[in-house]
């Protein structure tokens, strides 16, 4: 059988190093190495994407996010890890005024050159782990779609939403689903069926390499944590859970894409309402 893996933990067979060992490495990567690694992506990256984002966050998450943010006409928004800046533009289209922060130099560059009317964005060059270019208080909501995992300080980060935000504000974070990205992929048959998703290793904290293509020689660095750390983190920040949400195709989507009807099986991503 062959495993076919979104998040594959590729590294941990480099120098026959053991996943103690591994773990121990990793948990010593900061913030430089993780934005040189997204630096060296971000063109790769910002070619899968669309106006909506890559295919997943079109099919699974953009919508999602559009319906959860409502009316966003004068509201200040924060993009919390923008990256290639496509929901940042969906929101300011929508009559928002956001200011979209992103770790990666590069991945600004592209954000920039990608946004023609750039009157109600405001790039940022900063590090989630350190937004003291931003006053407290100043945000009615925040958006940070798929960022946190790729952050090595997220509880700092975390912390540095918080105070962002406005009181009465809320925080829409979305990550990948820790339940189903550690040492995760498809288990297939010799033919290639998908037989099912396996999972292991659920409580051995991590970074991993996020596999841009099949050869791709500078991958960005994830983080797996278990789903408690994240709920310590957020409640420990000063946040309210006010919703959690495991996104999954809609009818329509599976439609126009038939490949997504698998993520009926499983789940890729998490999405925590949380209020200030």
């Amino acid at each position: 059988m062959l495993a076919d893996s979104a998040a594959s933990r590729l590294m941990l067979l480099l120098g026959g190093l053991s996943k103690n060992e591994w773990s121990n490495i990793m948990q010593t990567i900061g913030a430089d190495e993780a934005i040189k690694q997204w630096d060296l992506s971000a063109e790769l990256y910002a070619g899968y994407c669309s106006k909506y984002g890559d295919i997943n966050r079109e099919v699974l998450l953009t919508p999602l996010i559009l319906d959860i943010l409502g009316m966003v006409e004068g509201r200040s928004i924060l993009d919390a890890g923008c990256g290639e800046g496509y929901l940042s533009r969906l929101m300011a289209e929508r009559g928002a005024n956001v200011t979209a922060v992103d770790y990666s130099e590069r991945l600004l560059e592209i954000a920039k050159e990608l946004t023609e009317d750039n009157t109600r964005i405001n790039y940022r060059h900063a590090n989630l782990e350190n937004l003291e270019i931003l006053s407290a208080d100043s945000f009615d909501v925040i958006v940070s779609c798929v960022v946190l995992q790729d952050v090595p300080d997220y509880q700092t980060a975390t912390k540095e939403m918080y105070r962002v935000l406005r009181s009465g504000g809320e925080c829409i974070l979305i990550i990948t689903h820790p339940c189903f990205s550690s040492d995760a992929g498809w288990v297939k048959d010799a033919s290639g069926k998908k037989l099912h998703w396996k999972i292991d290793n659920h409580f051995y904290e991590s970074g991993f390499e996020i596999p841009m293509s099949s050869n791709s020689e500078n991958n960005p660095i994830g983080f797996h944590r278990t789903l408690t750390s994240y709920y310590k983190t957020i409640i420990n920040a000063g946040f309210k859970i006010s919703d959690l949400i495991e996104p999954y195709p809609s009818q329509d989507k599976i439609e126009k894409h038939p490949e997504f009807v698998d993520d009926l099986r499983m789940c890729h991503f998490l999405i925590f309402r949380l209020i200030k």
